[in-house]
């Protein structure tokens, strides 16, 4: 029997009245469903269903009441059988769940289908390759626009949904009840299309918060549609992702001119992996006021230092909310390096720099050990009496697939001693290292003023000299490592004794990888003892497989 319950208690008129109900028994004055409406009389077990009226919309539940004395329908009696159904069923769509996904081996629409109960009482919805279709899309549209829906998530990547989809996904995103605040599109077969269908959401919908159209061909026609949503008033999005979206420098242009009109709220935007280019890059900086942003992405941009001068000048201003910058594969060279660097040596707030496989050399490092080692006074709102001291927010740092050299290894190792530094993160790897610059950096590391708890040196000619030295540090009880990669270093089992005689003595390290080297049987075995062991702290180990 299909039924839809709305309930309706009588309520005392004053506090006490209500909590002996609690321990007597409740009267209905209103049954609702589609045959027929009556009152019934029940036991205790109706306490439950107080937490179900939450979970109606008040208007249907005040309708549903003003019905009821409106008709005078006579009590009727309902047999149990009845009642027990009812009880089943609200009980199935009573309360919230955090989170719905579907099970590999039945992942497509028909399982989206039947679930769409499940998915009413959900707030998120991760559906990401699921096998689905455009065939799903209209009832998750219904989903969407239903008042009583907790929907406010949902993730559809890597799914074979087109921009017929989209636009029936949209016929529920406009409708006045939806409060879907993140859609993610990922990696499907959209078009510019899609995004003139998305358009019209951003121009009526305030509620939408992120849109993710990543991995789809929308190219500047669509970034064109999406921006006459985006420059709309009613626009309030907040995380804006369209990488790998074949975007070029009209793109860009479209970009810059929508957010120069509606420049208030976007938190955080990734255009990574587009050809973008300096003079549509400079163009959003100029109209648009990158420093309003948390995070900034445009990894593989086609980006030269030219334009580094206008994210130094945002990253140095006091009011800049620039917490995460990613630059990595773009033609800096150490030239943009000085920039990005002279940017972080005031009021810069970044916490992550990511400049991975950006040609930057020893120069570069030489820069950036600068502002790991600088130490700026803190001063009182009227700017007379020093209070404090502070280093650089950076926490951090990706320098990956850079020829820094050992040169440029010490220069970084230089930085990592400043008693105020919050760097905690720092990656090498595959950076033209080999074992002379170890012994610099395990003197700064077993530092107690050393705060760097994740260090990767893999893809690097490391090999056992080089971990000989690197154990010097893990040996000092100061040294606050957790996390060393040696990946593909060129180690042998030699290198093993090393290890356990220093991590017999180090208070922190727990998790050690060393995939891609020689290590034997023997060696192995050693290693595997040291995590039974409860007089190490190492916890993980990751060996090579033969």
């Amino acid at each position: 029997m299909t039924v839809m319950v709305i309930m309706t208690f009588v309520f005392a008129s004053c506090l006490d009245s209500l909590k002996s109900m609690v321990h007597s028994k409740f009267q209905i004055l209103s049954l609702h469903t589609s045959r027929k409406r009556c009152s019934i009389t029940f036991d205790y077990t109706s306490v439950l269903l107080i937490h179900c009226l939450r979970e109606f919309d008040s208007h249907f539940l005040l309708n549903d009441v003003k019905m009821f004395y409106k008709t005078g329908v006579p009590p009727l009696q309902v047999p149990t059988s009845f009642w027990v159904e009812v009880m089943v069923m609200i009980m199935n769509i009573e309360g919230m769940q955090e989170k719905f996904e579907i099970k590999l081996p039945v992942r497509c629409d028909q399982k989206v289908l039947r679930s769409l109960p499940e998915i009413l009482k959900s707030k998120k919805a991760m559906l990401r390759f699921s096998n689905l279709s455009d065939t799903c899309c209209p009832a998750l549209a219904s989903v969407l626009g239903v008042r009583e829906s907790h929907l406010r998530e949902l993730d559809l990547g890597f799914n074979s949904i087109t921009d017929r989809g989209v636009e029936s996904l949209v016929q529920g995103l406009s409708d006045q009840d939806c409060r879907l605040k993140s859609l993610r599109l990922q990696g499907c077969e959209l078009t510019s299309s899609a995004c003139e269908h998305l358009a019209t959401v951003l121009k009526q919908r305030p509620n939408l918060k992120e849109l993710d159209l990543s991995c789809n061909s929308i190219g500047d026609v669509g970034l064109k549609h999406l921006a006459n949503g985006l420059e709309s008033p009613m626009c309030q999005l907040e995380t804006l992702r369209i990488s790998q979206c074949n975007i070029k420098r009209e793109g860009g242009f479209h970009l810059a001119s929508a957010l120069e009109k509606n420049p208030s709220y976007l938190k955080w935007l990734d255009l990574s992996i587009n050809r973008i280019g300096n003079k549509a890059a400079n163009e959003l900086f100029t109209k648009f006021d990158i420093s309003r942003l948390r995070k900034l992405e445009m990894c593989f941009c086609g980006l030269t230092e030219r334009c580094c001068a206008t994210i130094s000048d945002a990253l140095k201003l006091e009011k800049s909310c620039l917490v995460e910058l990613n630059l990595s594969s773009n033609n800096l060279k150490d030239a943009g390096a000085h920039l990005i660097s002279a940017g972080l040596f005031a009021w810069s707030r970044l916490e992550k720099l990511n400049i991975s496989r950006c040609g930057i050399s020893k120069l570069g490092c030489f820069y950036l050990s600068k502002v790991l080692s600088c130490i700026s006074a803190l001063y009182s709102e009227n700017m007379h009496m020093e209070i404090g001291w502070q280093a650089t927010e950076l926490r951090e740092m990706d320098l990956s697939r850079n020829k820094l050299t050992d040169e440029g290894a010490v220069y970084i190792s230089t930085g990592l001693c400043n008693p105020y530094s919050h760097l905690r993160r720092l990656n090498l790897i595959e950076c033209s290292l080999t074992s002379d610059c170890c012994a610099d950096l395990a003197s700064h590391l077993s530092s107690s003023k050393c705060t760097v708890a994740e260090l990767d040196l893999s893809s690097n000619s490391i090999q056992d000299r080089g971990v000989k030295k690197l154990c010097v540090a893990l040996k000092s009880p100061e040294c606050a490592l957790q996390m060393l990669f040696l990946r593909n270093c060129g180690l042998t089992s030699k290198c093993v004794p090393f290890f356990n005689m220093a991590l017999k003595t180090n208070l922190h390290l727990t998790e050690l990888f060393l995939m891609g080297n020689q290590l034997d049987d023997v060696a192995k075995k050693v290693l595997l003892g040291m995590i039974r062991n409860n007089a190490y702290k190492l916890q993980t180990v990751d060996l090579p497989i033969e």
